[in-house]
Formats: structure tokens, C-alpha cells, sequence
């Protein structure tokens, strides 16, 4: 491995020295003017006062570093990798949640949504010179180009954010798509109005409209194309984009365009909303998120564009007609609901396989990672044909539906999978719940402990190393501790000793050295022992205070 790329390394050249420069800046000032008086009082105090300007002087050139950084990061530059830049990031982050405030704090009441006029286009020859109207004005344009340039709009947005290396030169590709679609763009503001969300339809019998500079979010997308003209949906920051929820994720990533001088983020699961909330870069940055909106709570809502069906469209994605299901909270890990079994050669790497990107299901993953993190075998990375080998296994077994493989194929080095039920998901979105729900905890509780059928991977032989180094275990185990001890607590005030014992078992199960839940394990009432307590007592009869509670041990409402 390259030093430079170690970890500790890494470490050490960021949140390390950044921390250190946070304590430079501010004791140095106090330390400058403590030992400035105190110079005077001791011998050699010029020598003394010399230093502290020195150091008062390298305490400027670092904050002036720290602006300069804070600049180049603000206009998407390369900086280096060292504290200063982790400190100038951190401040990048605090803008937008400062600028958020204030205008929010300075903002009056709401305006009253304006009338959406729709946009007048006329059919012109290309290359034709575009007349003039009335008053100086442009003559409209073919609604065709307002299409083209969205998407010029949006190939360029996504040059910027994350250019691609086989572009070739980037500038030039940027100059092309930035001619001609300015205004076209810009005559598009007017169309949405100033509505939170909707639809508008662009269509050829309207006045032109003019052009408009102005730098609110908004992000749109065509929805539908003819009759000459195309419907529109939009959205601002708090409001639902109308799409077409029916069509696949990756067709959306490239279709919602920012309408205004900015950028969009994309998010599939509130954790990654939340991630891309606290990374934007500033006021412009919009981030759209692609899931169900129930998922998400008020607040989180109002500070993203969600989505919903446009007029026509399913209220719902189509839902797969086969289901696949991934479960490693058992013993030996399976996934249930294929077409054909694995290939028996290749068994263990497409099962690991499978069982990783449902854990990763809202990012795409590189072949790389694949083949240096998970088809590994003896600290040897897998092959390349290996890992050709095992994605068609997988995809051959996994099947489809309608909308194609549940394995998606193969985009610039990234897989993707859809359609694919996961049991660890289901377990810390039912904790996450019962935290959020006190009402309904106890009933979630049971329902996320039933998931576990035995101790997570505990058959296994090999593989499934990154479960435990990327910190899956720990987070299980964290959850699980959770709710066991919850559900422990809430059954022993209502005198239900056998789910009490039962959900600390289940936990347990996934964290088996947990002092906690052997401790109140020892707490927990036991079954009465079969000895001489008197005539006529049966086994399943509690006992006065002082004596062990007998149990039933029925636990058939739990296997349902």
C-alpha cells in the first residue's frame, strides 16, 4: 500500500491538523497578548516581544491561507490534502445553514403564487435568424430547442460537479453546451411562476416571455413531448417534483435539470438525504430526493424537492412480481426468491456479492471495490473475469421484471441492484421506528426481533470480512442491544416475563458478548423448579413474591 494512502495517513493530514489549527487560532491571540505584558517584567523582553510578532504574523498568513482556501473550494478548485483544507471544507459546510437562517429570518410572509403563463413558440428553419417583435423584443423560438436546452443545461451541470476524464477537453465540451441555451433557460423562469410545485404545459399558442436572471432553486423536468409543445413539471426547495414514478432511477438522474444557476443532488434513503443536506455546498445547491416521501419526516421534507406522480402516471412503482429477499441475520446467509441457483463454483462470491449491494442500495458500486473488498479470497483481489463471471451468475439467478434485471448492467464500471428485499435494511428501519414511535415500540420491537433466526454469519467460513470492517456488526449489535433491552423493559412492567427473557435471547443473538444483556439476563424471573412446593402445584403456575415466576415458554405468537 502507499503510505500516502493509509489511512492513518489520511488521518493525520486532515481532521488532525485541522483540529490543531482550530486551537492555533484561537489561543494563539491569548497567548500573544498574555506574554506581551509579561515581557515588560523580565529580562530580555525585546527578544520575547520579536517572537510573538512573528508569531502573531504567521497567525495571519494562516488565516489568510484559510480564506484563499475557503475561496478556490467555494468555486469547485482543487486544494490540497491537509488541515488547513479540512478547516476551509468545514466552513464551506456551516455556510449554507447560516445563510439559510438569516434569510429565513429575513423573509416576510409568503408570497401569493402568481398566474403560470405558458410560453408562445413558432416554428422557424434551423439557422434561420431569429426575427424581432414588438418593442425590440425576440421573436419565440421552436419549442424543440427549449427540450435541447435543458439538456445541454443539465450534461453541463454534471460536467461541473463531476467531470468525466475520457471527455477529453472539458472546457471546450463546457463553451458548446453553454452557447445558445442561456436564454432559453432563462425565458423557462417565467414559465413556472412562482409556485412551490406543478406542472405547466409549453406550448405554441402563447406570447413569448422574457428572459429572467434571477437565482431561485428550482428544479424541472419534461414530462411529456407533443401537440407542439411539451408539459413541465417543476419544483422548489419543500415542494414535490410531478415525474413519472414508474420510470427507472438512473432515466431520473438524468432527466430532473436544475433551472437555475446551480446544482442538484440526488438522494434514495433519508440517510443519504441527510448526508447531502449537511454537504451542500451553498444556497444554490438543490437536493432532490428519489424515494417515497413517507419515509421522510416534516422537517426533512421541507428542506428537499421529493417527487410524486404527474397527472397520468402510476401513483407507484411498479413493484416486482417475484420477491427476492437477502437474509444474513441467521447463521448461513441465504437469498431466497431465485430463478436458478447460484453457480456452484461461484456460490460463496455471487451470495457475498448479492448480499453487498443490498446493503449499498442507494449508491452504485465500482467493479474495483467489488474485486478488492468483496470477491477477495486469501488477500488476493479477484480478477477481473472473475468478477465478469460472478455479476452474470448473479444476474442470470437474480432474474427480472418488467423493467428489466434486478441486476441492472453494467454503467461505466458501476453495478446497481434494484428490486431486492433485505433483512438487515428491515431490522434498523424497524428500531428506527420504534424509537420515533413510542406508541407503537413495543409491537415494532417484536417485529425487528423476530428477524433474527440465529447469530449473523456465524457458518460462515470465509468471506463477508467487510460486514465487520466497514462497521455493519457494530451497528448491528448497537441496534440490537437497543431494542432488546427495550423490549425487555417495557415486557417485565407489564409482568410478561417470557417476552422479557425472549428478547434479550434475541439479542444475544446478535451481540453475544454484550455485559448488558447478560446482566439482565441474570435479572430476569426463571422458571420454577419441579420440587416439592406443596401439594397439586403445576408447572406453569406463578408463585408468590420471593419465589421464581413460572413461565410457559410458549413462543408460537413470535414464529408467525
Amino acid at each position: 500500500m502507499d503510505p500516502a494512502q493509509h489511512p492513518l495517513t489520511r488521518v493525520a493530514t486532515g481532521p488532525v491538523q485541522g483540529l490543531a489549527l482550530i486551537l492555533y487560532f484561537v489561543l494563539l491571540p491569548y497567548v500573544v497578548a498574555t506574554k506581551w505584558r509579561f515581557s515588560y517584567t523580565v529580562t530580555g523582553g525585546a527578544l520575547v516581544r520579536d517572537l510573538l510578532v512573528g508569531l502573531a504574523i504567521f497567525w495571519l498568513i494562516f488565516l489568510l491561507l484559510l480564506l484563499a482556501y475557503v475561496q478556490r473550494l467555494r468555486h469547485a478548485r482543487s486544494v490540497p490534502a491537509n488541515g488547513c483544507a479540512w478547516l476551509a471544507a468545514l466552513v464551506i459546510s456551516a455556510l449554507p445553514f447560516l445563510v439559510t437562517s438569516s434569510a429565513q429570518a429575513s423573509t416576510g410572509p409568503p408570497r401569493t403564487p402568481s398566474a403560470v403563463p405558458a410560453v408562445s413558440v413558432v416554428a422557424s428553419r434551423p439557422g434561420a435568424a431569429v426575427p424581432a417583435g414588438r418593442d425590440g423584443a425576440t421573436a419565440p423560438l421552436p419549442v424543440g430547442a427549449f427540450a435541447l436546452a435543458l439538456a445541454a443545461k443539465g450534461r453541463r451541470d454534471r460536467l461541473r460537479t463531476t467531470p468525466d476524464p475520457r471527455e477529453g477537453d472539458l472546457d471546450a465540451l463546457y463553451e458548446r453546451l453553454h452557447d445558445g441555451d442561456v436564454t432559453l433557460v432563462a425565458r423557462l423562469r417565467d414559465a413556472v411562476g412562482s409556485d412551490l410545485d406543478g406542472e405547466v404545459r409549453i406550448g405554441p399558442d402563447a406570447l413569448s416571455l422574457p428572459a429572467r436572471g434571477d437565482l431561485d432553486p428550482v428544479a424541472v423536468i419534461i414530462l411529456e413531448v407533443g401537440d407542439g409543445g411539451f408539459t413541465l413539471g417543476y419544483a422548489r426547495e419543500g415542494g414535490a417534483l410531478p415525474v413519472d414514478l414508474s420510470r427507472d432511477t438512473q432515466s431520473l438522474l438524468t432527466d430532473v435539470v436544475a433551472l437555475h444557476d446551480g446544482a442538484l443532488r440526488f438522494a434514495r434513503s433519508p440517510e443519504e438525504l441527510v448526508r447531502a443536506l449537511a454537504r451542500r455546498r451553498d444556497a444554490t445547491t438543490l437536493v432532490v430526493f428519489l424515494g417515497d416521501p413517507e419515509d421522510l419526516d416534516e422537517e426533512l421534507r421541507q428542506l428537499c424537492v421529493s417527487v410524486r406522480p404527474a397527472r397520468g402516471t402510476p401513483h407507484f412503482r411498479g413493484a416486482p412480481t417475484r420477491r427476492v429477499r437477502v437474509e444474513l441475520l441467521r447463521a448461513y446467509p441465504q437469498v431466497q426468491g431465485l430463478v436458478e441457483d447460484f453457480t456452484p463454483t461461484l456460490r460463496r462470491r455471487c451470495l457475498e456479492m448479492v448480499a453487498y449491494l443490498a446493503m449499498h442500495p442507494s449508491e452504485p458500486v465500482t467493479g474495483d471495490r467489488l474485486r478488492t473488498r468483496v470477491l477477495i479470497h486469501a488477500n488476493v483481489d479477484a480478477s477481473k473475469t472473475t468478477l465478469t463471471n460472478t455479476a452474470s451468475a448473479v444476474r442470470r439467478s437474480l432474474g427480472g421484471d418488467d423493467h428489466g434485471n434486478f441486476l441492472e448492467p453494467v454503467s461505466s464500471g458501476l453495478y446497481h441492484q434494484r428490486g431486492v428485499e433485505f433483512d438487515v435494511a428491515d431490522f434498523h428501519r424497524l428500531v428506527a421506528r420504534a424509537r420515533l414511535a413510542p406508541a407503537d415500540a413495543l409491537d415494532l420491537s417484536v417485529r425487528a426481533l423476530q428477524l433474527v433466526h440465529g447469530e449473523p454469519l456465524a457458518s460462515v467460513l470465509k468471506g463477508f470480512e467487510w460486514f465487520t470492517f466497514e462497521g455493519h456488526r457494530a451497528q448491528l449489535q448497537r441496534d440490537g442491544e437497543w431494542v432488546a433491552l427495550a423490549l425487555h423493559d417495557a415486557a417485565l412492567e407489564s409482568g410478561d416475563a417470557d417476552t422479557a427473557f425472549w428478547a434479550l435471547r434475541q439479542g444475544l443473538l446478535l451481540d453475544p458478548d454484550s455485559d448488558a444483556l447478560l446482566d439482565a439476563l441474570d435479572r430476569v424471573p426463571r422458571l420454577r423448579q419441579l420440587r416439592g412446593d406443596g401439594g397439586g402445584a403445576a408447572q406453569n403456575q406463578s408463585v408468590g413474591p420471593g419465589r421464581a415466576v413460572a413461565v410457559s415458554w410458549a413462543f408460537e405468537r413470535f414464529g408467525r
